[in-house]
């Protein structure tokens, strides 16, 4: 087997414990580089933030983390956000019957697209739903679940295809737009005013930027496809995620919903322990790069690594004799995240935790002022207070063409006399 190319035969090693994970992800030695070849023929992880070892990834996240400061996350969570929330519902979720597995994505894509930089029309239905089939399509054609797919060119086509696609009608206008405006601050002196507005324009700032290896413009493309994936496939199942803990709480004692609308904190404790519970994804990959030892064990070069994140998330001495149940309000030790490993940990710590699921709890559950509690909670919130429950007569179910926990549809009641003001 050459370097650099890693087959379904490749030699692998699973790891369950959670220690044994947290220093495979820390490790400098494993990445998430699984085929070269793979991604060069289409795969959207070429060349991204996401898929990036070393110096690039860590030169992309200095530039691209920007789109995640603090003061950022409060415009999105205090002022961008509610507005456009309320007004999707009123849209997309009238009383009776909805799917909310059809209606989150349009929410949750429509501020994914601001910070990866490009424009939507959150009133155009059908723009918002063909930018969620291309993410769809490049969702299939990240990482190593393209080998293991039964047809990996096919998939590769229909990557290109989406690409080709996103960048057409998407990302080229805004392409466009941005440069002008690029030039216009820079001869105007005032340049680090939209610098960072979003992931689209930071890139063409920093474009001439050697060490972010910007040179091609697919590379551009497909970076602002891996934010726009991240922002609207997370959020989107993380509530419908946590409403499948809480709506037969809800149901079963009315105080919950009140308990539900009204604390914030509580909210950002279920979601914590729903992406404990269910990791959006389950089996981490990494692949070793040199021979290094895990745990005491012994990797060699090109070998796969499997991280089984939902085991890990599951220990009893971590977590408490009741791991395996849903519990918002358990007490944890020092330094042992709500979540658990499920947003990763070292060099590819998720950038867009805080932004979907806001900062950690506060061990004496009482925030700062500035804290964030993430566009989820504000979500699961609000369909809380439209009287959202379950619908008695459809099932929710799951998408199984994927190894991830996924809904595909999760039919529910919006019922006005369960309402709260």
């Amino acid at each position: 087997m050459s370097r650099g190319v890693m087959t379904m035969a490749a030699p692998q090693v699973t790891f369950s414990r959670y220690e044994d994970i947290r220093d495979a992800l820390a490790h400098p030695q494993l990445s998430r580089r699984f085929d070269t070849r793979t991604y060069a023929e289409g795969n959207t992880g070429d060349g991204t933030v996401s898929t990036a070892h070393g110096e690039l990834q860590r030169a992309r996240r200095r530039v691209e983390n920007t789109q995640f400061r603090t003061e950022r996350l409060q415009e999105y969570e205090r002022v961008l956000f509610p507005a456009l929330l309320s007004e999707m519902l009123d849209e997309h979720a009238p009383a009776g019957p909805v799917d909310l597995a059809a209606v989150a994505p349009l929410i949750a894509a429509v501020l994914a697209a601001r910070r990866a930089g490009f424009d939507v029309d959150h009133r155009n239905v059908g723009q918002l739903r063909q930018v969620i089939a291309i993410v769809d399509v490049i969702s299939n054609g990240l990482g190593p679940g393209l080998l293991e797919m039964k047809d990996p060119e096919s998939a590769r086509l229909k990557v290109r295809a989406a690409l080709e696609e996103f960048e057409r009608d998407f990302v080229g206008p805004a392409w466009a737009r941005r440069s002008d405006a690029i030039e216009a601050h820079r001869r105007a002196g005032t340049l680090e005013a939209i610098a960072h507005q979003d992931v689209l324009t930071t890139l063409l700032v920093h474009r001439e930027d050697p060490a972010l290896e910007l040179e091609d413009d697919g590379r551009i493309v497909r970076e602002v496809a891996t934010y726009l994936q991240g922002g609207t496939h997370t959020s989107s199942q993380t509530l419908l995620h946590t409403l499948d803990f809480l709506l037969p709480r809800m149901e079963a004692d009315e105080t919950e919903r009140r308990r539900v609308v009204g604390d914030r904190l509580y909210v950002a404790r279920c979601i914590h322990e729903t992406l404990r519970l269910r990791p959006v994804t389950e089996r981490m990959k990494r692949r070793a790069e040199a021979d290094v030892e895990i745990g005491g064990v012994a990797i060699p070069a090109d070998t796969m690594v499997v991280l089984d994140v939902r085991t890990a998330n599951r220990s009893e001495e971590l977590f408490g004799p009741d791991a395996n149940e849903f519990n918002p309000d358990r007490e944890l030790g020092e330094g042992v995240p709500r979540w658990g490993l499920s947003f990763g940990f070292g060099p590819h710590l998720c950038p867009g935790r805080s932004s979907a699921a806001g900062l950690p709890v506060p061990s004496d559950f009482q925030p700062r002022e500035d804290h964030l509690y993430g566009q989820v909670a504000l979500m699961v919130q609000e369909t809380a207070r439209r009287g959202v429950r379950r619908d008695p007569d459809r099932s929710p179910t799951l998408d199984d063409r994927s190894e991830r926990y996924s809904f595909t549809t999760f039919p529910v009641i919006f019922d006005a006399s369960l309402a709260l003001a």
